[in-house]
């Protein structure tokens, strides 16, 4: 299945002609003119929704952190650790997904999406960088490798992810889609 091409000439930006997966775009991002006028409004929601780690405010979660108990310390651990690696993979796989967007409008909310999910991955790492002590930093950071759980969960959605990156076919296209969607809709909600 071929990855859409960087610059491509003899594509058709024309909105009648505009696919969301596998067309014939030039990948000019030309947004005055668009199929999918969702995108657009997803799109400025997206950058509604941005925020900066250190600018937050942790004052009050360094304190309720001395406070829980230590199942409930053990819990945030695990959550931070699991939502670090999510996003991690979130980074390095959409880019992969992205790659067969030849809508304009919807390569801009994936770009966005990247963005975010860096951004994400950041914020998680600031908070265990700021709130657990430093001895134990090393072992929040690999609990998704030590928790049996945790990694099978990893595994099994970056099993489904490399499988398109292996061998991109249409199918396993929609089933890295589809495996998004579940780390998303309930791996990411979970945490």
């Amino acid at each position: 299945m071929p990855v859409s091409p960087i610059f491509n000439p003899k594509g058709n930006d024309d909105i009648a002609h505009r696919t969301m997966w596998f067309g014939e775009t030039t990948n000019l991002m030309q947004l005055n003119d668009v199929r999918y006028s969702w995108a657009v409004g997803l799109y400025m929601q997206m950058r509604e929704q941005f925020w900066i780690p250190q600018k937050l405010d942790i004052t009050q979660d360094v304190v309720d952190y001395w406070n829980l108990t230590p199942e409930e310390r053990c819990a945030y651990e695990g959550i931070l650790s699991y939502l670090t690696f999510l996003d991690s993979v979130q980074t390095c796989n959409i880019p992969h997904i992205k790659s067969s967007i030849t809508a304009p409008e919807i390569s801009l909310c994936m770009a966005e999406q990247i963005s975010q999910e860096a951004m994400h991955n950041h914020s998680y790492q600031y908070l265990i960088e700021s709130i657990i002590p430093p001895e134990r930093r090393q072992e929040v950071y690999d609990f998704w490798r030590t928790d049996k759980v945790l990694l099978g969960r990893c595994e099994f959605v970056a099993g489904l992810y490399q499988k398109y990156v292996n061998n991109p076919t249409q199918e396993n296209y929609f089933i890295a889609l589809m495996a998004d969607y579940l780390l998303e809709g309930m791996y990411f909600y979970n945490g």
